[in-house]
């Protein structure tokens, strides 16, 4: 036995090598090392960048839960393109593709011009006017201090007044507001009494009750970044009278303002007045959840209420940077304790949000703009869209949900926008596709604009203007195939299909927005939230029927839909004019062009006098039509087009390259007499057939005009060539516009 035992405690020395080997992995198992963390975490950040690429919308918590099928299925459903990157471009990395056909709509995205106006003092505010002009609703569209892209409306007015430029030469009875030197506010108006106010405590106000309820009724459900309890607490007990408090209040008071009143009422002003005497530069020095607050309402809202959206923008980037200082764009969740929990979840709520509602305001504005979004969506944030019911309100919960993630489909259409101004077909649909998927999984759906009784009227409001947002996205996702279209010399029946498709899309569309508006902008009751809202959107809207009735002046079928789209919004802006301050100039501007598109159409189907330049250069009249050299189809007939030989000093084709005969709007928008007066935005001496042939020699005649011009097009019509069978190279025949073309 004594054997046996001393053999079992003295292994051999092979034994005990394997051992002290086995000893080793079990403590090598227990301690991961740092190669095997690193690898780990590469591993997970491998993973994670495949989720983003498979769901880039959606967040992974969402996902757990979702069966196979599900899952596959919201794969198909997703984009087929990357998202931006979170990370700063190198020198290496290459830019995304551009569809060459975009270089098409490049000119409509013209560079700010360089203002050479001293700085002023102060801006005279736009309160009875219109100063920032990015809504175009002075029609200066030559230039503007101000970049606008794809998106707004100065690209569909620019193309409009390259096909007929005679189109802003009549003016409508003059308006009583002023577009370019507008009143100034009266902003001195009972300063001492508000000076009262902010310096020394104070019974509440009684009649600011009406407008902190109108602005939680009317205005909350949009940005509810404010808890409503403590606010009207803080407000009642009249103990709070530092700036910030200030600040906040008169922002609420100003929307509440605007929520309760009319388009005639001025009482906000007074408001706003008395929150810009609580803002300065220190103000952004101090970051605070209230002032992030105050900046997003003002920023996001009611800036561009009063028709300052330059300034509401810059402020809006501000309001961002604040709340990144704060690091509202982070969730702090998972670092919390069980045992700080439930204290830290009302913080951490809020905090979400009065980021996303920051999100959210910044992402509705910038739709129309072109601009590119600046980073509001990235990797880096974290923060989770709000989980928790809002006010004791699981419906508002809901709706804003949605809207952060209508915000961020959006945000990516306004960065691939940004990037071309046409977009690759697969990254059309993809986004058409994700606004579908959207709208469908929605609670803003079509159905009666009277809800059960027990709905808030400012959740109805929300709900009709988000379903409004939904459908003019889709306009603005199709707008840039129809703004091609009606620039290029082909006719509907050689468009390629998708061309074909994406057009009468965007028609559809903007005329189930325009129907939309029409029958619902009422909601419950109505009010400015609403009314706001609805002119924006509408003016928008009516600019797609109005670009057809120029671009295709022929077809019965567009001319008569889109005419009855035009006078529908009309007639619904005009009901509008009491709920919007700009409702009566926007009436204004669809007005005038929409007489003029009548004008283009009757003068398209006449014969026209063709001007031949003399040996001195001075344009003179034949004094009688041209005869028609082919006969005229009954199809869509595009409309007249320069040719570059023919508009050259010394009218000699073979001294200009005619290779490329399209003529973009650069160069003519620099030379033609335009005017600033709102009597006569082409100004000057009375041109001929609304050319300035004088101006039109210099600027066709110049060698760098190749610049613009130099678009080689094949004769494949999938490769956009042009696709007009001319038959003679006459130059009276092009100035007319007499082309054989094929029957749609």
């Amino acid at each position: 036995m004594f054997h046996t035992f001393e053999t079992s405690q003295y292994a051999s020395p092979d034994q005990a090598e394997q051992n002290a080997s086995a000893a080793a992995k079990r403590r090598t198992s227990t301690m991961p090392s740092r190669r095997s963390v690193e690898k780990i975490s590469q591993t997970l950040q491998e993973y994670r960048g495949i989720l983003q690429k498979l769901f880039p919308s959606v967040h992974p918590d969402q996902l757990k839960d979702l069966s196979r099928e599900r899952l596959v299925e919201l794969i198909h459903k997703s984009s087929p393109f990357h998202p931006p990157s979170p990370r700063t471009p190198s020198v290496e990395e290459k830019p995304p593709p551009v569809n060459p056909d975009a270089a098409n709509l490049e000119q409509l995205q013209p560079m700010p011009e360089d203002s050479n106006d001293v700085f002023p003092e102060r801006k005279p505010h736009a309160l009875k006017g219109v100063t920032d002009d990015v809504n175009m609703l002075s029609l200066s569209v030559k230039q503007n201090p101000s970049y606008l892209g794809i998106s707004s409306v100065m690209a569909v007015l620019r193309v409009i007044t390259w096909l007929d430029p005679d189109c802003l030469s009549q003016s409508p009875e003059r308006s009583v507001i002023p577009t370019r030197e507008p009143t100034p506010a009266p902003e001195n108006r009972s300063l001492q009494h508000d000076q009262t106010r902010t310096d020394t405590p104070a019974a509440p106000a009684w009649d600011e009750i009406p407008l902190i309820n109108a602005y939680f009724t009317y205005v909350h459900p949009f940005i509810p970044l404010i808890e409503e309890q403590v606010f009207r607490d803080t407000y009642m007990a009249a103990q709070r009278t530092d700036s910030r408090w200030q600040l906040l209040l008169n922002s609420v008071l100003a929307m509440g303002s605007v929520a309760a009143g009319t388009a005639e009422d001025t009482g906000h002003q007074a408001y706003f007045n008395r929150a810009k005497q609580h803002l300065s530069m220190d103000t952004l020095d101090s970051a605070h959840l209230e002032t992030v607050q105050a900046l997003a309402i003002l920023s996001g809202f009611y800036l561009h209420y009063v028709q300052v959206p330059n300034q509401a923008n810059t402020l809006m980037g501000a309001t961002l940077r604040v709340a990144t200082m704060l690091g509202l764009h982070r969730d702090y969740s998972e670092g919390v304790g069980p045992a700080k929990a439930q204290k830290a979840s009302f913080s951490i709520e809020m905090r979400r949000r009065i980021w996303w509602c920051t999100f959210m305001l910044d992402a509705w504005a910038g739709n129309t703009l072109g601009r590119p979004s600046m980073g509001r969506m990235s990797h880096a944030i974290t923060a989770k869209p709000p989980q928790e019911p809002i006010g004791q309100s699981a419906a508002m919960l809901e709706l804003v949900q949605e809207n952060v993630r209508f915000c961020i489909i959006s945000t990516r259409m306004e960065d691939a926008l940004a990037v071309s101004p046409l977009l690759e077909e697969h990254e059309r649909h993809a986004l058409d596709a994700l606004y579908l998927e959207w709208y469908r999984h929605s609670s803003v759906q079509v159905g009666s604009p009277y809800p059960d009784g027990n709905e808030s009227p400012g959740l109805t409001t929300l709900k009709n203007v988000m379903r409004w947002k939904y459908l003019s996205n889709r306009v603005i996702l199709h707008r840039p195939v129809l703004l091609w279209y009606s620039m290029r010399k082909i006719s509907w029946d050689k468009l390629p299909e998708e061309k074909k498709a994406a057009i009468e899309l965007c028609r559809e569309v903007c005329a189930e927005l325009i129907s939309d508006i029409a029958s619902s902008w009422r909601g419950q009751k109505a009010c400015q939230m609403s009314g706001w809202n609805a002119t924006w959107l509408l003016y928008q809207a009516a600019m797609v029927p109005l670009l057809s009735l120029y671009s295709d002046p022929r077809d019965i079928d567009v001319v008569h839909a889109c005419r009855q789209q035009v006078e529908v919004a009309m007639r619904t802006v005009k009901d509008l004019q009491s709920w919007c301050p700009t409702a009566r100039r926007s009436l204004e501007v669809l007005t005038r062009l929409y007489d003029a598109s009548k004008r283009h159409c009757a003068a398209i189907q006449e014969p026209q006098e063709v001007y031949m330049p003399n040996a001195m250069g001075t344009p003179i009249s034949t004094g009688t039509p041209v005869p028609l050299v082919h006969p005229q189809p009954t199809s869509t007939l595009r409309p007249t087009y320069i040719d570059v030989s023919f508009a050259n000093t010394y009218g000699d084709p073979r001294d200009l390259n005619t290779a490329n005969q399209e003529v973009f709007m650069d160069n003519m928008f620099d030379t033609l007499n335009w005017s600033t007066s709102w009597d006569s935005p082409i100004g000057g001496p009375q041109m001929m057939n609304g050319w300035d042939y004088n101006s039109m020699q210099t600027w066709a005649g110049v060698p760098q005009a190749d610049e613009y011009f130099s678009f080689g097009y094949p004769e494949d019509p999938n490769q956009m060539g042009y696709e007009l069978e001319m038959h003679t190279s006459n130059p009276v025949d092009m100035m007319t516009g007499h082309y054989t073309r094929r029957p749609i």
